[in-house]
């Protein structure tokens, strides 16, 4: 028999809560130190290839005209060219490039709080805190950001990140939203308006969106007919809408022959098949290659754990004790990922660039997250719970500390932040001489090379010269921006956006 004396029991539990604060104030340190310098390169970055080509399409187009034009012209993607329109006409791009960079992390954090606070729900007792919540979906935020096959044009390129970053973010919320109508029986109609919205604005992001979207709503509807229950009618309908807009889309805009005639790569089914494979593993390495990834499956795993202990308020989550949910999630989510590879690339001939995989590794990581919990669940009752595996609070939130910062994205991102700082200073410097030439209605203007630039950029900030090691670091291309050199690149789009016939490069003339 124990025996307290007295006050030594609140004493104990007055220790125990001042550890966890400290060590939720650790983890939000961790999480602004590891977010820092995600944060602070928008303000270094400046507008780069088709950004210009946007400008100068808005000009002779205007608005409206440029959306027809896109969408006839180019590919159906009439919700990102919309968004794309928004910016471009309101000069923010010139004005404030760091805006759209800033609001796509915002949203994307919203978009996870919203699907976390929905699974949340479900949970028996809602065991955490709307704080909780949040630190959660900052850590989310994080490891989504390093599982990206390509960062710089994931979020800091916008003609780029405005195509694939807010479909990501509509595929969350269209996740939630998801989620809750599985857990509501009977009508829900204002919800069915909801996903219905949300389905036609994802269809509408990009190819690579609208495959998967398609692909997935066949898939859960398979599932259903596989366990050999009844598919709810919503499915039905949602399928339907989601096919229905993909084929308008195919049928009334150029993302078949538009794409096709633009595209330069190879026509022959054998010589794209290897290419599939080779985008497949590039896909899986990049979620695989973060630490980050894999401590969050062993936490969600652990997560399912516990929440099966208590198998009777279980409530909607019960489904996930089922042996065929995991093995048809193993089997159905690298099938999407290939066939979703095999459409695009067949229907681009072999030509799909590195962020067009950003989706995918997305989805992936999001997908093997929700097996590793559904796996905790369904060994839940077989296997000890976490409290007895003798992994204390302390132990784990010092792991995640460090995996926050194991991870070459975050070495890339100081590094970026050091020599992303010269690149903006000469993208400035061109920029203000580019639009006085403009202006005074020169027709030529003449402009050091970049590189010659940067040189005596850092020539002024360290006129006394530094350690050659420091200097090469400074020179070097920022490894998480799109690098762009419109003068040296000839881009026609980058000289009519100033105004300008030519543009002089040293003794080379750009025409």
């Amino acid at each position: 028999m124990l025996i307290f004396k007295q006050g030594d029991f609140p004493r104990e539990m007055s220790n125990y809560t001042l550890v966890k604060k400290r060590l939720t104030i650790l983890l939000w340190l961790a999480i602004f130190v590891c977010l820092l310098p995600f944060l602070l390169l928008p303000f270094l970055n400046s507008m780069a290839g088709d950004d210009y080509q946007f400008y100068d399409l808005y000009r002779v187009h205007g608005f409206w005209g440029t959306q027809e034009f896109i969408y006839h012209g180019w590919a159906g993607r009439y919700t990102t060219t919309f968004l794309n329109g928004s910016f471009v006409t309101l000069d923010i791009l010139h004005r404030y490039y760091w805006m759209p960079c800033l609001l796509l992390f915002g949203c994307t954090w919203g978009a996870l709080f919203f699907l976390l606070s929905t699974l949340h729900g479900l949970l028996p007792g809602r065991p955490f805190g709307r704080a909780r919540i949040a630190q959660a979906s900052f850590l989310f935020l994080i490891l989504f950001l390093y599982v990206q096959a390509e960062i710089a044009t994931g979020f800091y390129w916008f003609s780029s990140a405005i195509v694939y970053q807010p479909s990501f973010i509509l595929s969350v919320v269209f996740a939630a939203c998801l989620v809750r109508r599985l857990s509501v029986a009977g009508s829900k109609q204002s919800l069915d308006v909801l996903i219905l919205l949300l389905i036609v604005l994802i269809v509408g992001c990009n190819e690579m969106a609208a495959v998967f979207l398609l692909l997935f709503l066949v898939a859960l509807i398979g599932y259903w007919h596989y366990g050999r229950r009844p598919v709810p009618s919503y499915l039905w309908l949602y399928a339907g809408v989601a096919l229905a807009i993909c084929l308008i889309v195919a049928s009334t805009s150029g993302v078949l022959w538009g794409r096709r005639r633009l595209m330069n790569g190879s026509t022959s089914y054998l010589k794209i098949l290897p290419i599939v494979f080779f985008q497949f593993a590039a896909v899986f390495f990049s979620v695989f290659k973060e630490p980050l990834f894999w401590f969050s499956c062993v936490a969600g795993f652990l997560f399912g754990m516990r929440v099966a202990r208590d198998s009777a308020g279980i409530g909607p989550l019960f489904i996930f004790r089922e042996k065929r949910v995991l093995l048809a999630g193993l089997v159905l989510l690298p099938v999407l990922v290939f066939l979703c590879l095999a459409i695009m690339l067949v229907g681009s001939r072999g030509s799909l660039p590195p962020r067009a995989l950003n989706n995918l590794t997305d989805w992936l990581a999001g997908g093997l997250l929700l097996l590793s919990f559904c796996a905790g669940i369904r060994k839940g009752s077989a296997v000890p719970a976490p409290g007895a595996l003798g992994l204390p609070p302390v132990l784990l939130t010092g792991v995640l500390v460090l995996l926050l910062f194991a991870s070459v994205n975050y070495r890339d991102a100081w590094k970026t932040v050091l020599s992303g700082y010269f690149y903006h200073a000469v993208a400035v410097d061109r920029d203000r001489h580019l639009t006085a030439a403009g202006r005074r209605h020169d027709g030529v203007a003449i402009v050091p090379a970049y590189a010659e630039a940067v040189e005596d950029k850092i020539h002024q900030v360290f006129p006394h010269g530094i350690f050659e090691s420091v200097n090469s670091l400074l020179l070097e291309r920022p490894p998480l921006f799109y690098y762009y050199d419109g003068a040296a690149g000839k881009d026609r789009a980058y000289r009519l956006y100033y105004g300008l016939d030519s543009i002089i490069i040293g003794r080379q003339k750009i025409r």
